[in-house]
């Protein structure tokens, strides 16, 4: 199980143990927009997933927000192709 922790553009994964898992850093452009540039696995939990599980919870949080995404991370760009369900909610 993952614990997500959302903070002022941030997001930090937490496994039940504590350990940190990885990270998303989202600063705002302006009130609507937040820029997601960059999205980091620790090495030990890469290759399980994590990155995708911290952006589906981003985006839910993101929507929840009523907030659009400007993707300069490649990664989150690789996820929105992936994910298209999600693409009402990247900056045009």
């Amino acid at each position: 199980m993952m614990n997500f922790i959302f903070s002022e553009g941030r997001l930090d994964c937490r496994s039940e143990d504590g350990l940190p898992m990885g990270n998303i850093t989202f600063p705002a452009v302006d009130e609507r927009v937040v820029n997601i540039d960059h999205v980091f696995t620790s090495p030990v939990f890469r290759g399980q997933g994590v990155a995708e599980k911290m952006m589906d919870a981003l985006m839910v949080h993101l929507e929840k927000e009523g907030k659009l995404a400007r993707l300069t991370c490649p990664y989150s760009q690789h996820y929105i192709e992936k994910h298209p369900q999600w693409s009402h909610l990247v900056e045009r």
